[in-house]
């Protein structure tokens, strides 16, 4: 009787740890995913980088506890907390079926665009793996999970620079084929000199559906 009780609390480990691998790990559409990365920066300067996060549910989500990190950065979804790289947060709400927009350094990177939160530090152009975590620091989503080469987007001397690299279903989890450039075409917002962006923060990826 008690080996049969072992196996049983052995088996309810498993699926649980199996329940809290990340869904974009799985190919499952995630609660909350990391729909755009500006990791080259824009025409106004190679630093103003920025990211977006899109809810794929039907209700508001509460970031507050939430984190998202990469190599030495660690960005919480609220102020104050200790070693983050987060300056300032107007909102840790993602409304149902929207975006949060995430700048690097300040609220001037996309200019016509006000930050749901703005932070610190660099992503490299080089690559680097995305980690979601919710509350219970469980695995939501990841971008370029294997930390190599970015999966899309595009650097200055590009036939489209500083192109965006955007998901093309957000529903899909983080998957090779999943990515795309910004098409150079669909676009929004405006960068600190205002020149238009190749991406589309806070608004439909360029490649949906593609």
């Amino acid at each position: 009787m008690t080996r049969w009780l072992i196996i049983a609390f052995l088996m309810a480990l498993t699926s649980l740890s199996l329940w809290q691998v990340a869904p974009a790990q799985q190919g499952r559409a995630p609660a909350v995913v990391v729909n755009e990365v500006a990791w080259a920066g824009t025409a106004a300067a190679a630093s103003d980088e920025w990211i977006e996060l899109y809810n794929n549910t039907a209700q508001d989500i509460d970031l507050t506890g939430w984190t998202l990190s990469w190599a030495k950065v660690l960005i919480h979804f609220e102020e104050g907390q200790e070693d983050s790289s987060t300056k300032t947060v107007s909102s840790s709400v993602i409304p149902a079926h929207g975006f949060y927009l995430l700048e690097r350094t300040d609220d001037n990177t996309v200019s016509n665009i006000e930050a749901d939160l703005v932070y610190t530090g660099a992503l490299s152009n080089g690559g680097a793996s995305l980690v979601l975590r919710d509350e219970r620091d469980v695995i939501v989503d990841t971008t370029n999970n294997d930390g190599g080469a970015w999966l899309a987007g595009t650097a200055g001397k590009a036939e489209v620079p500083y192109a965006s690299m955007e998901r093309i279903d957000p529903r899909v989890g983080d998957t090779l084929d999943n990515w795309a450039s910004n098409d150079g075409q669909t676009r929004n917002g405006l960068d600190a000199k205002g020149n238009p962006l190749n991406g589309t923060p806070k608004e439909e990826n360029s490649v949906f559906g593609s």
